[in-house]
């Protein structure tokens, strides 16, 4: 009895040892040769840099964060696509991986974006890497989560076919600053 109750306690430390070091070390996303996916416009996707496509503009080589200074929400989990807000004054509604408020456009239409230029300057499209995986929502979270291809060949996020969109006048994750603006952006609701 005393020797299975041994064996026991050395196979538990060695499970917290190869765990400590699987830690550590950072585990598989960190692991040497490991790169982050990006699009065919530069941005990386959700498990890699949140830079949201540059907010619209050219990618310069450093990563930008949706708001103003490169300011962005509470993360809820680098691994999440989806997530809820529910202590908004806009009610619940869904949040990006950096927690930034993300909107649709009436213009827009399933599984086709309308918003380029200036308009994607002001409205970053939520940008996926090919390899996000976007089945990662927050409980609450019921719509089906997909992507469309932007004339630049980069990954738009989309609940039920409709692209997302932050808006570059929200600088906190509780901002609701785009909703109803112009009468054609609109917070998500779950």
């Amino acid at each position: 009895m005393r020797t299975t109750s041994l064996i026991w306690i050395v196979v538990g430390v060695i499970i917290v040892v190869i765990a400590g070091w699987y830690l550590w070390s950072g585990g598989p996303s960190m692991q040497s040769g490991a790169t982050a996916t990006t699009t065919a416009s530069g941005a990386a996707g959700i498990n890699g840099s949140p830079n949201q496509g540059n907010l619209g503009g050219t990618d310069t080589g450093s990563v930008q964060q949706p708001g103003a200074d490169g300011a962005e929400g509470s993360i809820i989990g680098s691994n999440l696509a989806l997530g809820l807000d529910l202590g908004s004054s806009a009610g619940a509604h869904l949040i990006g991986y950096t927690g930034m408020t993300v909107y649709t456009y009436d213009k827009d239409s399933t599984g086709t974006s309308t918003c380029y230029a200036q308009c994607a300057q002001n409205w970053p499209p939520y940008i996926a890497g090919p390899e996000d995986n976007l089945t990662q929502l927050q409980a609450g979270v019921n719509g089906t989560v997909g992507t469309i291809t932007r004339v630049d060949g980069s990954l738009q996020v989309t609940y039920n076919g409709l692209p997302l969109y932050f808006y570059a006048g929200d600088t906190t994750g509780s901002d609701v600053n785009g909703n109803g603006v112009g009468g054609v952006w609109h917070v998500v609701k779950p």
